[in-house]
């Protein structure tokens, strides 16, 4: 599959440039999500030059390889010969192993002990570092963002998934095998909806961005008078969540409600990881994370209402700063590290 045409580059939050690193040079960073992958060429300061985008296949296996090895090598082309790429830095949804390059499985996508590291380097030329998506996305709000000289943090992405990553002393806390931080997949309500791995109440299942359309259409099925409603045209399944985050911002009762209802399961994993982990920072991002304060302030109010005041009052819950670039700017944050 194709990738598509490249953007005209945008800019991230920017560090300073590695000694020994000059501006010329630039590693991709791929985000490599259930619904989408997104690559970007981006300098050492965490500057994104060009992105690059292509739906995923991600019920078939050899697909999405070939749809992720085709967006990489349409990133490393598109310099035209300006930019020495230095290496790629693939953030992946799903079961990663880190120090073997392998993806054990995903909830979302076919993959099935996939060696993804070295499959993508063989056919791109380049060196690869792969970790969690999760992980990749916070150790670029560590070095980029907003978690910035902050040691100790949680990371959330909210998007068709829950991913997860934490930072403990200022470094990432990967576990025995590399796969800690699966803070999708707690379970929060065991009663609750099925979720994607086959379990029932994880946190993935009651709080990510399939959870928001789905009782978003659950509840336009009961208010056929709501403005989402009228957005859908009557058909609620399918309505997205960026439809459910305009609905909401215009007033609409039936999305306001989705919102609440994600955002309590939400602040109740928080709760959960703040009395286990004791951050300073809790970060949000994802695309579900664009909604901004439609999301954030209900989160708070639901931390604040399920947490232990003392255990809860000092930890700030904030949305990344990295927007739409927090994947792609994680992934080239390890590349760099990765190569010194």
């Amino acid at each position: 599959m194709p990738a598509s045409k490249g953007r005209e580059p945008g800019e991230a939050s920017a560090g300073g440039a590695a000694a020994g690193r000059t501006r010329d040079q630039v590693v991709i960073g791929v985000d490599v999500g259930g619904t989408n992958i997104r690559a970007a060429r981006v300098g050492s300061d965490g500057r994104v030059f060009q992105r690059f985008e292509s739906p995923s296949p991600a019920r078939d296996q050899e697909m999405m390889v070939d749809a992720l090895v085709a967006v990489v090598a349409e990133a490393v082309a598109a310099g035209g010969g300006r930019g020495e790429v230095r290496a790629v830095g693939l953030g992946a949804a799903g079961y990663v192993l880190h120090e073997t390059g392998v993806v054990m499985e995903a909830p979302n996508i076919a993959w099935r002990d996939v060696p993804l590291r070295s499959v993508v380097s063989e056919r791109a030329g380049l060196a690869v570092f792969l970790d969690n998506d999760a992980n990749a996305a916070a150790a670029g709000e560590h070095l980029f963002g907003v978690a910035r000289g902050v040691d100790d943090f949680v990371y959330l992405t909210l998007g068709t998934g829950i991913g997860g990553g934490i930072f403990i002393d200022g470094k990432v806390y990967r576990g025995r095998r590399g796969t800690a931080a699966e803070l999708g997949h707690v379970t929060v309500d065991p009663t609750g909806p099925v979720c994607g791995c086959g379990r029932r109440g994880c946190l993935e299942a009651l709080a990510s961005g399939t959870a928001l359309e789905r009782e978003a259409e659950r509840l336009v099925a009961l208010d056929p008078g709501s403005v989402l409603h009228g957005m859908s045209g009557g058909d609620s399944p399918g309505l997205e969540g960026e439809a459910v985050a305009r609905a909401a911002e215009e007033g609409d009762r039936a999305a306001l409600a989705a919102f609440e209802y994600v955002s309590l399961w939400l602040g109740i994993g928080i709760v959960n990881f703040i009395h286990v982990f004791d951050p300073e920072l809790v970060v949000l991002g994802g695309g579900m994370a664009r909604s901004g304060h439609l999301l954030l302030d209900s989160v708070r109010r639901s931390v604040a209402e399920h947490g232990i005041g003392s255990l809860v009052r000092d930890a700030r819950i904030e949305l990344s700063c990295l927007g739409g670039d927090a994947g792609v700017v994680g992934a080239a944050a390890m590349a760099w590290e990765g190569i010194g």
